[in-house]
């Protein structure tokens, strides 16, 4: 897949524009705080109709800007996303009215410099990219998982009553079971697919010893009923749900030690680039096409060597957003953005 162009109003502090891109290296440049982030992220709404950096849409809606628009165009399509306190998508002139029939026309991989988190940081982290990389390649996914955090929400307030309701968190048990294991069917698909590409890939940066585990809350990956009725008087006591995929976690090992505790920086930096290419893999396989990269500044503290290895690994369009450019990206073609105060520029 290729980005031909963008367009762009009302989003963050870029100045209304449209840019043209080549099919290979598209290098983003400019001082901190310019916007050179900001440009990924139009691209990547324009994909997926949400942000990787907010939860909020209002927040990339500029100051005083009544709207935002982002309007994306490949060789056969283009896709508009609006935005004004509600979200119109449109591809090819056709309204969607499902975020499941939108996504999955331009897919992205994200890199960023706090990938590094998901290694060192909390389980929501690695549990974030999981989910991510099954909406991309299951839009369907992305429905299953805004249901089940509902429930769960609900369920939760339940147990948080001082009166015990054992009849009404009974409904929701039979809810938080179906839509949890929905959840659970696609995270089954995913995983052996993630401990194969894991061994291939790790290789293919010079690793040696790298391994993928997913650390299950529920016993083979599925909530039944005698699974919630024997942590009840727990969850009664804590006043939430302690089991379910929201409570998983997956672990990448070197050595057969988990990097998060055992892993220096270096070497997680490097794991976070890993999981990214492994993404990308898996990409390939399921949707049978290239995905483009917005890479954001997520190779700063490589060695040269690994800088270079990264990049010969990379095979389609690149978005790399930087503070300095590096002498070692010898692409045959290349095409500089100079990004100052939201206003961009070719170089």
């Amino acid at each position: 897949m290729i980005l031909q162009a963008i367009e762009y109003e009302g989003f963050r502090n870029l100045i209304n524009s449209r840019l043209t891109f080549c099919n290979t290296l598209n290098v983003i440049t400019g001082n901190n705080g310019a916007g050179k982030t900001n440009l990924l992220e139009a691209i990547f709404f324009a994909a997926y109709c949400t942000s990787f950096r907010t939860n909020d849409d209002r927040n990339m809606v500029k100051f005083n800007e009544p709207y935002m628009r982002v309007t994306a165009i490949s060789e056969d399509t283009t896709a508009t996303v609006f935005y004004n306190g509600t979200k119109r998508m449109v591809i090819n002139g056709n309204e969607k009215s499902r975020l499941s029939e939108y996504i999955g026309w331009l897919p992205c991989v994200v890199m960023s410099f706090n990938d590094i988190w998901m290694i060192k940081g909390a389980p929501a982290k690695r549990r974030n990219f999981l989910d991510w990389l099954l909406i991309k390649i299951y839009p369907a996914y992305g429905s299953h998982l805004t249901e089940y955090r509902k429930i769960l929400r609900q369920r939760n307030t339940i147990l948080q009553q001082k009166k015990y309701h054992a009849s009404l968190l009974q409904v929701y048990n039979d809810q938080f079971i179906q839509h949890g294991n929905l959840i659970y069917a696609h995270r089954r698909k995913i995983v052996p697919i993630l401990k194969e590409k894991i061994g291939i890939v790790s290789k293919d940066l010079g690793l040696d010893g790298i391994s993928f585990e997913y650390l299950s809350s529920c016993p083979d990956m599925m909530i039944t009923s005698n699974d919630l009725k024997k942590v009840e008087p727990l969850e009664i006591q804590r006043g939430e749900t302690i089991i379910g995929p929201h409570r998983d976690d997956f672990t990448i090992n070197i050595g057969g030690r988990p990097a998060k505790q055992y892993a220096s920086q270096g070497e997680c930096r490097i794991l976070a680039l890993l999981l990214k290419l492994i993404e990308r893999e898996v990409i390939r396989q399921k949707m049978n096409q290239e995905p483009i990269y917005l890479i954001d500044e997520a190779t700063l503290e490589l060695d040269h060597f690994r800088r270079k290895r990264f990049f010969e690994l990379i095979e389609g369009q690149i978005f790399f957003a930087t503070v300095q450019e590096f002498d070692e990206l010898n692409f045959r073609n290349k095409k500089r953005f100079v990004i100052k105060e939201g206003l961009i520029a070719v170089s």
